[in-house]
């Protein structure tokens, strides 16, 4: 039962993540400098969010959960970067990939200090 808790655990935080970037995020198109700062910066706070709440519905072994949930976030992030090509820069592309799986983390760790 643990193990299928883990499972919804991780679906449920991504879909929370991209349920959070996509309707109250800056949105998937914009350039400048500002765009991409404010958009690191709602990634990290969605990527929290969906730590948290994965950490929540796996109720044990929360910080494996939010691993997982790690992974799939790079995943996420390395297609983000084959579909996008040149259009963004490198350095904002590698960030997100390595920043959300630690803000996801950083997430499940708050749950377990409320825990």
């Amino acid at each position: 039962m643990s193990l299928l808790r883990g499972v919804f655990g991780v679906f449920a935080g991504y879909a929370v993540m991209a349920l959070t970037l996509r309707y109250f995020g800056p949105g998937p198109i914009g350039e400048g400098m500002n765009y991409f700062l404010l958009s690191t910066a709602w990634t990290i706070g969605a990527a929290m969010l969906a730590g948290f709440v994965a950490a929540w519905i796996a109720g044990q072994r929360e910080l494996s959960t939010a691993s997982a949930l790690s992974l799939v976030i790079i995943a996420a992030s390395l297609v983000s970067m084959v579909r996008q090509g040149a259009s963004r820069p490198g350095w904002y592309e590698t960030s997100i990939a390595g920043i959300g799986p630690l803000a996801a983390i950083l997430g499940a760790a708050l749950r377990l200090l409320t825990k």
